[in-house]
């Protein structure tokens, strides 16, 4: 005779096997269901993982360390340590400085400069240098080299795969007379950071980059820094017809040239059609995604369909019809999450986990002569889930700003720098400004603080459940409203996290860098550039894991 088993009766070890193949949304239920499914869960380091990993938005990049089981309280442990981060005002606590010595002196501009995993970089145009600096405690990497000879050189580093691409200097005028012969544009070398040796996983030392004109004339061309992506290269550059100085032709318009730079292959794309050389209009997304601002006043997100596939424009998200959120006669920057694709030849740089797309933000930066403005836009509308086969989609404003879009007025000396759904921004006061206020711009001979706002959907569910709202150590904002003539929002009043460093920083020379653990400020003055690695005073975060 067969008896029949209750679920409930199951040896605990199974039901956690079986609630661990559902989704964390499932799990969350399943766990308020009953006591028995409660414990397993709590008790389950593997289940607390997964749902810790959802609940921070995180993917995982396959460099954490696993036992037999699959998970470690030791990762649980690193994963309630970052959703410890950045979430209550905190004092400056210094884990490394020190200070780089160029000889350019950075007296009227600043230098070039960028941080990520650990390391900092500069390309000094000036003495046609690169510098690498290693920002931790033992610092492995700390170079700096000369570029090559001849000056003009364009640069990109990447190290996690301890590559730098150089661009040779490309002709700026180029006089066609036969429209079916390919000109060159520029040289890609593709070398190890470490030494500048030849880059060992790269098929080819070097590729020339040619471009075929439709028509014979006279050409003025112009060339984005290359930007690495994973595997891939991409190079932007402008084409515009001269034959008439006094009547110029309309602009032959952009085109990207693709690398894959460990198989060697390359090829050259026409991108879109633009009055104007607008290079802070384009952002990538990642390997296949490529977002364009037009200046008409609208986003349009384009995917690549491997090396030899032409760009496809997918979908249009149209921007309000408001002046200061507008194109016209306004310069437009955009910040975005950095990328962190590829195999890592260093591999204690690589992160273990590190935010999905759907929980990044882009901060579009509006600089017109009055009201300057930034909308931060929730990336998830460039995510698969928003594509749709084989046709354009266009939406308009009301479709999709109200939902993934919030304002903030602005100052252009306000400095501004992502990482995943976080921002951090330089302002000139200690404390959270109001809904909608507008600041002061930062005085070159004063102070500012960092603020970081997160915006991760998820983390503030979590927050508001679990943590109480009125508590100092807990700020959850919202910006000010915008309403049309109806009363309708016109853009989101979606909450966020707001956080302040209440050390002070002064303000000349300064920039800012945001990564998953760490703050970076230097300071360019002279022939020297200061810098400061921060880390925020951690705060206990409990077990509790509601979305």
């Amino acid at each position: 005779m067969t008896m029949a088993v209750g679920f409930l009766s199951l040896p605990t070890e199974l039901i956690c096997h079986i609630l661990i193949l559902l989704n964390p949304r499932d799990i969350d239920s399943c766990a308020m269901t009953c006591n028995i499914f409660w414990l397993a869960v709590r008790n389950s380091v593997y289940i607390q993982c997964k749902l810790e990993i959802y609940a921070q938005s995180l993917i995982s990049t396959g460099t954490a360390t696993t036992n037999p089981t699959g998970v470690s309280r030791k990762i649980l442990c690193s994963l309630k340590k970052l959703a410890s981060l950045w979430r209550s005002d905190f004092h400056a606590t210094t884990t490394f400085e020190t200070v780089v010595t160029t000889a350019a002196t950075w007296e009227r501009t600043l230098p070039i400069q960028d941080v990520k995993c650990g390391l900092w970089w500069t390309h000094s145009l000036g003495e046609n240098k690169f510098y690498i600096q290693g920002c931790d405690p033992n610092p492995t990497l700390s170079r700096a080299w000369s570029i090559g000879d001849v000056e003009g050189h364009l640069t990109t580093f990447d190290p996690l795969q301890d590559l730098i691409v150089v661009c040779s200097e490309h002709d700026y005028y180029v006089d066609v007379t036969n429209a079916n012969q390919d000109y060159h544009v520029c040289w890609v070398e593709f070398r190890l950071a470490s030494s500048q040796r030849p880059h060992p996983s790269a098929a080819c030392t070097s590729l020339e980059c040619k471009h075929t004109f439709d028509a014979p004339g006279c050409y003025r061309a112009a060339l984005l820094p290359p930007v690495i992506r994973g595997d891939r290269v991409f190079i932007l550059y402008y084409i515009e017809n001269t034959a008439d100085d006094c009547h110029p032709e309309p602009a032959s318009g952009m085109f990207i040239q693709v690398i894959d730079w460990r198989k060697g292959y390359m090829n050259r794309h026409f991108l879109c059609q633009l009055d104007i050389c607008e290079f802070d209009l384009f952002y990538l997304v990642d390997e296949q995604k490529l977002v364009v601002i037009g200046p008409e006043g609208s986003i349009y997100l384009y995917t690549l369909q491997g090396l030899d596939g032409s760009p496809q424009c997918r979908i249009i998200y149209h921007l309000p019809k408001i002046f200061h959120l507008s194109l016209y006669r306004s310069q437009v920057r955009i910040h975005g999450h950095p990328s962190l694709h590829g195999k890592a030849a260093r591999p204690g740089l690589m992160l273990s986990y590190v935010p999905s797309l759907e929980s990044q933000i882009m901060v579009l930066e509006f600089l017109p002569e009055a009201e300057k403005a930034i909308l931060v836009i929730d990336m998830a509308i460039f995510s698969d889930m928003a594509l749709r086969p084989d046709m354009v989609v266009d939406i308009p404003w009301s479709d999709w700003g109200p939902q993934y879009a919030s304002y903030f007025p602005h100052h252009e000396s306000f400095h501004i720098i992502v990482f995943g759904s976080k921002m951090a921004y330089a302002l000139p006061q200690d404390h959270i400004p109001n809904p909608g206020q507008r600041l002061e711009g930062l005085s070159s001979e004063g102070y500012f603080y960092v603020h970081i706002w997160d915006f991760n959907k998820r983390v503030i569910a979590r927050s508001e459940c679990v943590n109480d709202p009125d508590s100092p150590d807990l700020r959850i904002c919202k910006p000010g409203r915008m309403i049309d003539s109806f009363g309708e929002d016109i853009v989101s009043n979606r909450a966020y996290i707001a956080t302040v460093c209440r050390t002070p920083f002064p303000t000349a020379g300064s920039r800012i860098f945001l990564e998953q653990d760490r703050l970076t400020v230097t300071w360019a003055r002279q022939h020297e550039i200061s810098i400061q690695v921060i880390s925020p005073i951690q705060i206990e975060v409990g077990l509790d894991l509601t979305e």
